[in-house]
């Protein structure tokens, strides 16, 4: 008849001990597991997200200037202050020189509005124009998050970079396709090519100079883009100042923007 094999305390103490060398490196192994899946598994909507919360908060301010390099040598620098908030929603005045002092555009989806100072009413105007000229044009200026703009798809990766395609979400954006690259390690753009619906190249923006900002956030405080029209024309970014702010509601509605300087001080 058989007998039930019956466990020594010493061979318990070494099958107790085997299975916590097991239990534990099973933990380890997970923990790793759970360390390297998002680097390798995010796709591209969770790269574009993360880029986006990285750089700044979902409402926030931002003072910059702007530099045209003309063909000629000469040099012209305009001050902007923009506010950004989500839904699409955005405003820009223009700080300096004094000749452009006072004019705003207002973003709000797809639609676009201009204010010239002694004006009483604000204009219609399109995300495709500059409201002071150069390679930038407004819907440079005001966009918050590239989530909000663009359906990205992942091209390919290495180790230091992902490489993506945004198509635009919305019919007012005014560029058919751009071409994205985003740092790993950083998780911040570093170039980004517009691209016309014929395939033409539109501009190239490369980011550089990144900084620490408040609230954890880091973000590139120089952009320098070429045109691809005519490489002749540059235009270079410089943020001053970038910091997280809630606005009333009020603020991105076409009533609010004849008085959108008020919002500086």
């Amino acid at each position: 008849m058989n007998r039930a094999h019956r466990i020594a305390p010493a061979e318990a103490g070494a099958l107790r001990g085997g299975m916590a060398r097991v239990g534990l490196g099973g933990l380890v192994g997970l923990c790793v597991w759970s360390f390297v899946l998002p680097l390798w598994a995010m796709d591209a909507v969770e790269i574009l997200k993360t880029m986006d919360r990285a750089m700044h908060a979902v409402s926030h301010e931002s003072f910059n200037r702007l530099t045209f390099e003309l063909p000629t040598g000469r040099q012209r620098l305009v001050t902007l202050y923009t506010a950004k908030t989500s839904g699409r929603r955005a405003l820009m005045v223009v700080v300096s020189p004094e000749e452009l002092r006072g004019r705003a555009v207002l973003k709000v989806g797809d639609e676009a509005w201009l204010h010239m100072p002694g004006e009483l009413e604000t204009r219609k105007t399109t995300l495709l124009q500059s409201v002071v000229g150069g390679v930038f044009n407004n819907a440079d200026f005001l966009l918050g998050d590239f989530s909000e703009e663009y359906r990205p798809t992942l091209d390919s990766e290495d180790d230091a970079h992902w490489k993506l395609t945004l198509h635009p979400l919305h019919p007012g954006t005014p560029h058919a396709r751009v071409n994205l690259t985003v740092d790993k390690k950083s998780r911040l753009p570093v170039e980004l090519t517009q691209y016309d619906a014929g395939g033409g190249l539109l501009k190239t923006i490369r980011f550089l100079e990144p900084r620490e900002l408040e609230g954890d956030h880091r973000a590139p405080m120089l952009l320098e883009t070429t045109s691809g029209l005519n490489q002749a024309y540059r235009s270079s970014l410089r943020v001053g100042r970038i910091e997280g702010r809630e606005f009333p509601a009020n603020v991105f509605t076409r009533e609010f923007l004849p008085g959108a300087g008020q919002l500086m001080k």
